[in-house]
């Protein structure tokens, strides 16, 4: 009778361990698709900055190209802007790092 007993708690146990298994089984999977989702928006948003720093990039190199050869009044003004194309790009990919390293 003893075994019986013994029989009965285990497969108690067991069942027991099994739906505490199926259930963190459950949970694993919602958090992988919801961290698959975040992921992804990680990775968009990564790339959307990029893109945006790789266009100011883009810009700053075409002012530098019009400073050759324009008069003074123009050459301030375009100076202004790439002072301040400069200023976004630095401070853009900076940000960018300091998310990255997080």
């Amino acid at each position: 009778m003893n075994n019986k007993v013994s029989s009965t708690k285990r497969e108690k146990y067991i069942d027991k361990l099994s739906a505490r298994l199926k259930k963190w089984d459950r949970e694993l999977e919602e958090f992988e698709e919801k961290n698959k989702k975040r992921l992804s928006e990680l990775k968009q948003d990564l790339a959307d900055r990029l893109n945006n720093l790789k266009t100011k990039r883009s810009k700053l190199d075409q002012k530098m190209d019009q400073l050759e050869g324009v008069g003074e009044t123009t050459y301030q003004n375009i100076r202004k802007d790439a002072e301040k194309l400069w200023k976004d790009l630095k401070n853009g990919f900076s940000s960018l790092r300091k998310e990255m390293k997080k």
